[in-house]
């Protein structure tokens, strides 16, 4: 129980902002920001999944443009690329595959496009980002630690790396090692699943950290309920501060994200479903499928299954983190009235939806959001096969006719 102290307390006064002491911080705060990120900054740009502005000294307007001409090259490439793959490889193939192939081909295009305008529409907005998560991390006193970046990094890059590799090489073998079609498969089916997946490290790093600063405005929230004789009610005012600036934070990072979120979520329950009808194919009749087609197969279940659940997964990290800052408030016991009026702003801030987590007023990403997507898929599932016997008879009426 904690007793009222009617001693008046003051808050300490704060830097003021030109202050060289607070400028120096944020000098070492914005280089460890950018070292931690580096790898990551420089491969978004060439893959053109964020602008050049955000590597430091590549703001001028020179840079701008040329990023701007790559950008245009790579996607008409892409376009061209997928064109002639639709027309001298999809066409080809039977009725359903040739459909749902066709469907999933657009959607890339659509996905590419809506990362390039993304990258487009932050291209002046992004280093103001970035000097304001450097500024916000200064007044909450927290320290960018590099190493858990890199170390976080080096994960999501590498299992990046080791999709291209494996995807480049069973595709290769998959095409009988004919290289027009590997090309135009790759550059169709690989890189749009390449180049999105380096997108979305940019999310997943953006959420993550979002989950490492309210991890720690709980952890000081906490030493200040625990360890403090009388805890100090500026203190957890200024905490539920930080706590709201990270919540909005977090919608605006699921609202630029928004449409991508969505496109991602269509292609891959259309290429899952796709190919788990073929794993079934493959498995009715064993002699349509060889060894490197079921390599191809489980490969790209494998991988769009963890798209979903990666997004998912990192929505809930931040949930959880929410969860236990109000669990943590819910067990205080406190006395002083003006205390408790701010704890009391606190838990109904916390428990106040603000819809940070849904995405085009659709989607609500959490985890729960599987479940959903099983039973879509499994009627979507349903649907195939009956498609599939319904084509095959028709298909055998039809010979029997001709006949």
């Amino acid at each position: 129980m904690w007793k009222p102290k009617k001693v008046p307390r003051k808050s300490p006064k704060a830097l003021p902002r030109g202050h060289p002491a607070l400028q120096q911080e944020y000098k070492v705060n914005s280089k460890r920001l950018y070292k931690g990120l580096q790898w990551l900054l420089w491969i978004s740009v060439l893959a053109n999944t964020a602008p050049i502005a955000v590597l430091p000294g590549r703001q001028g307007r020179v840079y701008r443009h040329l990023h701007m001409c790559w950008m245009i090259v790579c996607y008409g490439w892409f376009c061209q690329a997928s064109y002639w793959e639709l027309v001298l490889n999809t066409l080809n193939k039977v009725s359903l595959d040739c459909y749902l192939n066709a469907v999933e081909s657009a959607i890339y295009v659509v996905h590419i496009a809506s990362i390039l305008i993304l990258t487009f529409q932050w291209r002046n907005r992004i280093p103001a980002v970035l000097d304001s998560i450097v500024k916000s991390d200064l007044e909450r006193a927290y320290t960018i630690k590099c190493q858990q970046s890199k170390r976080f990094l080096r994960v999501q890059l590498s299992l990046v790396l080791v999709l291209a590799c494996s995807a480049f090489v069973i595709d290769i073998c998959s095409q009988r090692f004919v290289v027009y079609k590997a090309v135009l498969s790759i550059n169709s089916y690989v890189m749009p699943n390449i180049i999105s997946s380096l997108s979305f490290i940019q999310y997943y790093v953006l959420l993550q950290g979002i989950a490492w600063r309210q991890s720690a405005v709980t952890g000081s929230l906490q030493r200040e309920l625990q360890h403090v004789q009388f805890p100090r009610r500026w203190e957890v005012h200024k905490l539920r501060l930080q706590h709201t600036e990270l919540t909005r934070f977090t919608k605006l990072v699921n609202t630029a994200y928004q449409y991508s979120i969505v496109l991602l979520v269509i292609g891959c329950f259309f290429n899952f479903n796709l190919n788990l009808f073929l794993v079934y194919k493959g498995i009715d009749v064993p002699e349509m499928t060889d060894s490197t087609r079921w390599l191809y197969q489980v490969l790209w279940l494998a991988m769009h299954m963890g798209k979903v659940h990666s997004i998912l997964y990192f929505n809930h990290k931040v949930q959880q983190e929410q969860s236990k800052c109000l669990a943590l408030l819910n067990g205080v016991q406190c006395v002083d009235p003006d205390l408790l009026e701010t704890l009391n702003h606190f838990i109904l801030q916390l428990q106040t939806n603000v819809r940070q987590h849904v995405v085009c007023g659709v989607i609500v990403l959490d985890l729960k959001y599987l479940s959903a997507l099983l039973v879509a898929s499994a009627n979507f599932f349903i649907f195939l096969l009956q498609y599939d016997v319904t084509y095959e008879a028709l298909s055998r009426q039809g010979n029997s006719s001709k006949t």
